[in-house]
Order: structure tokens, then sequence, then C-alpha cells
């Protein structure tokens, strides 16, 4: 499996069987416990309010998830902010607000490890290219979505204030998603795309 190319790796081998199974929603209760964690309590400090730091880990469980276990890691990655979000204080209300943005942040990377076929191994600098492309693209949606359109139409930012959450929204997502994604996935990928739990697809 270690000698795969990056196609082979998200290619359907001929005989091989996949479906969805029971380690699927293992790992997505998994995935959203990990989130609630880190997303609650691994970001580092200076809050702005309403679930947006300087510094969100919970952007490692969104984008690494979501590569690895297909739209189970998507899923998760919607869900889990209405957990850590609520530790912080975030009315229900804003949190579904931010599905869009959390979609996109858990999507983006999934969709085009898929489509461009890179490989989760980070194994050339068109995978890292891919991975920070999609991180930066993804963070900006939800940098914009989550001020502008959420934060603002509830009447909870000042226009003052919005300039800070974007950019708060924006780098807290990008920074921690530097410190952690790719670390995750150069040193973990190997071993996931052996397991069954891995997704090839976006099920299974």
């Amino acid at each position: 499996m270690s000698e795969m190319t990056a196609e082979q790796i998200w290619t359907v081998q001929a005989g091989e069987k996949r479906s969805v199974g029971v380690i699927h929603i293992v790992t997505l209760a998994l995935l959203i416990g990990i989130g609630f964690v880190v997303g609650a309590f691994g970001s580092i400090s200076f809050p702005l309010g309403f679930g947006v730091n300087f510094f969100w880990t919970g952007i490692a469980v969104q984008q690494v998830g979501s590569i690895w276990f297909g739209m189970w890691g998507v899923l998760a990655g919607i869900i889990f902010p209405f957990f850590s979000n609520a530790v912080a204080g975030t009315p229900f209300y804003v949190s579904a607000a931010y599905i869009p943005a959390n979609f996109v942040q858990a999507f983006l990377p999934a969709w085009a490890f898929r489509y461009f076929k890179a490989d989760p191994r980070l194994k050339s600098g068109r995978d890292y290219l891919i991975l920070f492309l999609t991180m930066i693209v993804s963070s900006a949606f939800g940098a914009l979505w989550s001020p502008l359109v959420v934060l603002r139409s509830f009447g909870l930012l000042t226009t003052e204030s919005v300039p800070l959450f974007i950019w708060g929204w924006f780098g807290g997502n990008v920074i921690a998603g530097l410190v952690f994604n790719f670390i995750l996935l150069k040193a973990l990928s190997a071993v996931v795309i052996r397991t069954t739990a891995f997704v090839k697809q976006w099920w299974a």
C-alpha cells in the first residue's frame, strides 16, 4: 500500500469492495468528539466571541478529517462546532448560520484531493500546494461569510469590528491549519489509508 501512487489511493480497484459500515459511524462520532474538545479547549486564547478565535485548532479536524474520511469528515466538521461554540456561549442560531462556512472549510480540501488525485501523504510539492490553496480559499470564504453575512445580519457586530472578525477568522484557521494539517497528513496518512475507515470516494 505504501508504494501506491496518489491516483491508486483514490481509485477503487477491480474486485475491491467498499461499502458504508459501522467503522464509518464510529469514525464520525470520534471526529465529532475530537473536534469538540480541540475546538472548545484547544484554541489559543484571544477569543473574539461568537465562536471565532485567533488560533482555531478545530480546522484540522474539519480538513484532515474530510480528506481521510470524505463526507463523514465533512459531517463531523459541520456538527462539532455546535458543541464547541456552545461552550464559548455562541447562540445556537448563530452556529446554525455558520453551517455554509463550516461546510466549505471541510468539503473543499476533500474535493480537491479527490478531484486532482493529490496524495494525502504529501509526497510532492503539488500535494502541498493543493492543500495550502484549499486552506486559503475555504478559510477566506468562512472569514467573509461568518462576519459579513451571519454576525452583521443578526446585528451582532459593529461596522468598526468587522475587519477584526474577518482577519481573526481567516488567520485563526490558516495559522492553525499550517501548524496541524501538514503535520497530521504527513505523519499519519500512510497508516490511515490502510484502514477500512479510509474513504476513497465520498461515503466508502
